[in-house]
């Protein structure tokens, strides 16, 4: 997965999370610091599937700290961030979730991963940010295809597909 992301190119809507990181490193330096920020994704994505989604959520954010520290300009940083944006949106944690989303959307957009959308969008729409929450589930949808109405949270799926219906209409 990792090669594909370093085809990223951010736009210009805060892709540079610390521009003040310098821009050189020693190579084996760099590999430590990757492998060490993916052993955190990789126990926060077990802690997501067993439902720990506040131990999710830690781990993520240390993996992050990792990544923004070590591993400038590296895309790495956005899908992070996107698994940072589930846990903060299981936790409730709108603002966090939309947060993590926002800096993540765009590389998950050009992956063609929804999941950062959906996520967002559904924050969003919770948050009372309707507008801008049908922007996000658009996209989502758009991405997902059939699978998106599966995919919301079953508290809110009516009401967004019910506003998205009125919307399209």
């Amino acid at each position: 997965m990792h090669t594909d992301m370093n085809a990223y190119a951010p736009d210009a809507t805060g892709a540079d999370i610390d521009p003040a990181l310098p821009s050189h490193a020693d190579p084996t330096a760099l590999d430590d610091v990757e492998a060490r920020a993916l052993d955190l994704a990789n126990q926060a994505i077990a802690h997501q599937v067993n439902g720990e989604s506040g131990e999710a959520a830690r781990h993520w954010r240390e993996a992050i700290d990792l990544a923004d520290r070590g591993l400038p300009g590296d895309p790495i940083r956005y899908w992070l961030r996107s698994g940072l944006a589930e846990a903060c949106f299981r936790l409730g944690d709108d603002a966090a979730c939309i947060a993590a989303a926002a800096i993540a959307r765009a590389w998950a957009r050009q992956q063609q991963a929804p999941a950062t959308a959906l996520w967002l969008g559904q924050a969003l729409f919770r948050s009372g940010r309707v507008d801008e929450a049908l922007d996000a589930l658009g996209e989502a949808q758009a991405l997902s295809g059939t699978a998106f109405a599966g995919a919301l949270d079953e508290r809110h799926r009516e009401a967004i597909l019910a506003r998205m219906a009125a919307l399209a209409a």
